[in-house]
């Protein structure tokens, strides 16, 4: 087992969290991942976030806990550390590969299709939105500061439910962000 986890430190959502990595591959780290119950919207980009309540399940997937540092170290020493200066790059990329997939133009701020990963938080901009589906006729979560960014969401997942259904599914399952129009 190459696969490690640091001690839960960051507060977000009323818990505290911590990093899931691998030493070898992503997918050993989408597996042990799995084998621990985590949910594959915890990844993000080179690791996974788990919260605290989460140690007894890493602990009987064989994870290895290690101190912060240690596990900067075998991420950096993986090939698979994502630099913080690189992760908008990484996501912009990652987004136009999967609205590449779809058909979709033009390519929102972060899009994921699919369950593994998560986009960027919803900017504090007016007219931005947020939009997570987990099952292609599921409830849609859409996060807004205001009617606008939920016309604009609405319009989305219209858009990414019948591309999705050219594509032969039977609707969108993925997430979206997007900050403010720019027209």
């Amino acid at each position: 087992m190459t696969v490690f986890a640091d001690t839960p430190r960051w507060p977000r959502h009323g818990t505290v969290w911590g990093h899931l990595v691998s030493d070898r591959s992503l997918g050993e780290l989408h597996e042990a991942a799995a084998r621990a119950g985590l949910p594959p919207r915890a990844f993000d980009l080179d690791h996974y976030d788990w919260p605290a309540s989460a140690r007894e399940d890493l602990e009987a997937a064989g994870v290895s806990f290690v101190g912060d540092r240690e596990l900067t170290r075998i991420l950096l020493r993986s090939g698979l550390r994502v630099k913080l200066s690189e992760r908008p790059a990484a996501r912009a990329r990652r987004s136009a590969a999967h609205a590449a997939e779809l058909g979709l133009d033009p390519v929102p701020r972060d899009l994921i299709v699919g369950l593994v990963g998560h986009v960027d938080p919803l900017p504090a901009e007016p007219g931005s939105f947020r939009l997570t589906r987990d099952l292609p006729h599921g409830d849609v979560r859409v996060e807004a500061h205001d009617a606008q960014g939920r016309r604009r969401a609405e319009a989305l997942l219209a858009r990414l439910d019948a591309l999705a259904r050219e594509a032969g599914e039977t609707g969108f399952v993925g997430q979206a962000m997007d900050g403010p129009p720019t027209d």
